[in-house]
């Protein structure tokens, strides 16, 4: 529904922008109906508010306020996490046995987009923005924030980036421009190379390190993009890229780790977090919590933690029952499950990107390169934060590194980008165990059957 889908997403980041209402019918009408995108952004202050649209956008439930954290763990549940509830969509994805109108594919794809069109008009609008601090740094924020869905879109919708290739396999559709009207809207986009979706992202992130302050309150900043640089890059295996922004985040950003990791999610932006969702008890998206916790506390329990998962981690170690996973209470068929305790309160903070990401990103980088001393002690740092015993240089492993990674990120939107960067298969947990191949077409998201009946360019992923 390429079509239909822009002429929504121009009305939806020219109401997010101006802080207008976003009843449905308001945001179903023709551009030609609402306020035109040009006058709307044609002041300082109005190109200000849209830039604090942005914020709210990817924190709303689509985005980073839910399914960009929580897909990426159900795709890759297996001895893990199990989903129970009664949501099609996510047991569909679960269970993989998506398929093309899948409410929440067609939610995240839906909600990128229109993240990415808002910050079209952001960067379109700049000229009137005649502060030059104020209009570098809002450039920088749009960068990024652009460079960040279009991240999330080709991980989950194309098949993984294999280095030393051309990468010529399908991505997602490229849009730099902003769609202001129905003639624009009506432009049929094909997809582009996962390659070039690559490409775009780091040149985003790029202009956007050297573009956003040092410091910038609880938005994105200079080493927000450099975090998310490591963590791209990390994921196109470009170990020595990735090591390297890593490192300056590690070293020059100010940023420390907050004394448990409990605090970083019961806190608010703690000294650890590069990026937090803003929210609070009357504004937010609720479905982290809704979904992670337990009935008795306020959540519906349907995502249950493993006992299987739960085991890997020494008695000692607060990330395992000692503080972040706890035995669940409410209905008697639920009632002692374990869950996490990363989500526990609506109104929480969700940490996006934090400090002990770039300091197991360094630490596995560090492994790969042979410097296994630097690799030691950065995986010992994470673990002595928690309690957990220090590893030795015997048995320091590229293994070991991989499971403290999972043991530390958890729940927290990393699971399956990992396994496929990694070339990790997937063994289901049923009898006899099946082996997954992470390059199954079935680990990739379809894409929404609404885009591509009116989008004769948008090709189908195989198998929908």
């Amino acid at each position: 529904m390429k079509t239909i889908f822009f002429r929504s997403a121009a009305i939806t980041a020219l109401s997010l922008s101006l802080g207008l209402g976003a009843c449905d019918d308001k945001l179903n009408i023709d551009p030609l109906q609402a306020i035109d995108a040009t006058t709307a952004l044609n002041s300082e202050a109005n190109v200000t508010s849209a830039v604090v649209g942005l914020y709210s956008s990817i924190s709303g439930s689509n985005l980073y306020g839910g399914n960009l954290i929580m897909v990426p763990e159900l795709m890759a549940a297996d001895g893990y996490i199990n989903f129970q509830g009664t949501f099609a969509n996510y047991r569909q994805l679960a269970r993989r046995t998506t398929n093309s109108e899948n409410a929440t594919a067609q939610g995240i794809w839906q909600a990128a987009y229109q993240t990415i069109n808002q910050a079209n008009l952001v960067i379109d609008a700049l000229p009137v923005v005649t502060t030059p601090a104020l209009k570098a740094r809002f450039e920088g924020e749009a960068r990024f924030i652009r460079a960040a869905m279009y991240f999330e879109l080709v991980r989950l919708y194309a098949k993984q980036y294999t280095p030393g290739t051309t990468n010529t396999q399908l991505g997602v559709p490229i849009n730099l421009v902003p769609v202001k009207t129905s003639k624009e809207a009506s432009v049929l986009g094909a997809r582009a190379t996962v390659e070039e979706v690559y490409t775009q992202v780091i040149t985003d992130l790029t202009q956007a390190s050297t573009l956003l302050p040092a410091n910038n309150g609880s938005r994105a900043s200079r080493f927000t993009a450099k975090a998310l640089l490591s963590r791209v890059y990390l994921q196109q295996s470009n170990f020595t890229a990735a090591r390297t922004q890593a490192n300056d985040v590690i070293v020059n950003s100010g940023r420390t780790l907050s004394p448990t990791l409990q605090s970083v999610f019961t806190g608010r932006n703690t000294s650890e977090t590069l990026l937090e969702i803003q929210q609070n008890d009357q504004n937010n998206a609720g479905t982290l919590t809704t979904f992670f916790s337990s009935i008795g506390d306020l959540g519906r329990g349907d995502i249950q933690v493993l006992s299987a998962f739960a085991n890997q981690y020494e008695a000692t170690d607060a990330r395992g029952r000692l503080q972040l996973i706890y035995p669940g209470t409410g209905r008697n068929s639920f009632s002692g499950q374990l869950r996490s305790g990363k989500y526990t309160t609506l109104g929480q903070n969700i940490p996006v990107i934090r400090l002990a990401e770039m300091y197991l990103n360094r630490a596995e980088t560090a492994f790969r390169a042979g410097d296994l001393p630097a690799a030691l002690a950065d995986v010992n740092r994470i673990r002595t934060r928690s309690g957990a015993t220090p590893l030795t240089a015997p048995n320091l492993t590229l293994a070991t590194i991989l499971r403290e990674r999972q043991l530390e990120l958890a729940f927290e939107g990393f699971r399956i980008h990992d396994l496929k960067r990694t070339g990790t298969n997937i063994v289901t947990t049923g009898t006899p165990p099946v082996i997954i191949p992470i390059t199954s077409n079935i680990l990739v998201l379809p894409i929404p059957k609404r885009e591509t009946d009116l989008n004769p360019n948008l090709v189908q992923n195989p198998g929908y």
